[in-house]
């Protein structure tokens, strides 16, 4: 294991904050690197001179932020970080945003804004292997037409297959925070009459640009299908408030 020098000075409030950041600094500075072991919690303790709350404070802490697994009978140790983890992390405050219409229309916002980036790198990273990939997830799709629950799983193995060509976990992970947080949205959408017909015709004008390795038409065939899933989704909303209609 890594040398654990002398501790930098500590203040008496919160001393788990401390900790937690003398901890974090010496990982930040490589003196603790992935896969390190640090001391045992009684080591700490005496090393920082505190009780074992503020020790397993400290450590949980950090376990939440993924620089630390931390485990019962085992020493915590320094983890690589997974950027979806990390991003579950807003999940709360993320959800009490989605609760208000206005917070709705923000990660709708930034919904499109990802994807938008996703398949642009789609058309640049895209192989063979996920031309064919894509061309059998959208014959699925198309396939699903009668059966809004299987069509609702073959949408989002498509999309999903597109983030994965793009190969960057931190774009694919706040994609797929993003995409459970409009969780009720997109299903709310394919009730529409019209909604899986118009997603099919989309996809399939997503596919085709990413096969010819067009950036720009694939740009526009994902913004317009997103723009048209927003749309629908507050034409039913106003459709639902306003009975009388």
């Amino acid at each position: 294991m890594s040398s654990f020098g002398a501790p930098s000075h500590l203040r008496r409030d919160r001393l788990s904050d401390q900790i937690a950041k003398d901890i974090e600094a010496r990982v930040l500075s490589g003196e603790l690197a992935i896969g390190d072991r640090l001391p045992s919690e009684r080591d700490l303790m005496a090393h920082y001179g505190v009780g074992r709350p503020a020790v397993r404070e400290a450590l949980l802490w950090l376990n939440k932020t993924g620089m630390l697994s931390v485990s019962n009978g085992d020493r915590s140790r320094v983890t690589e970080p997974d950027p979806r983890e990390l991003l579950q992390l807003l999940s709360g405050a993320a959800r009490m945003l989605v609760s208000r219409n206005s917070g709705i229309r923000q990660f709708q916002k930034t919904r499109t804004f990802v994807e938008v980036a996703i398949v642009r790198e789609a058309v640049r990273q895209a192989s063979e292997e996920d031309i064919a990939d894509l061309a059998e997830l959208l014959a699925q799709n198309e396939a699903s037409a009668e059966d809004i629950a299987l069509f609702s799983r073959t949408d989002d193995a498509f999309h999903h297959r597109i983030a994965s060509i793009a190969q960057d976990p931190l774009l694919d992970a706040l994609y797929h925070v993003v995409l459970e947080l409009l969780e009720d949205q997109r299903r709310m959408s394919l009730s529409h009459p019209e909604a899986l017909s118009k997603a099919i015709e989309a996809h399939r004008q997503i596919f085709e640009a990413i096969r010819d390795r067009d950036a720009d038409r694939a740009e526009a065939a994902m913004r317009a299908h997103l723009t048209t899933v927003v749309q629908t989704y507050w034409d039913i909303r106003e459709e639902a408030a306003d009975p009388a209609d």
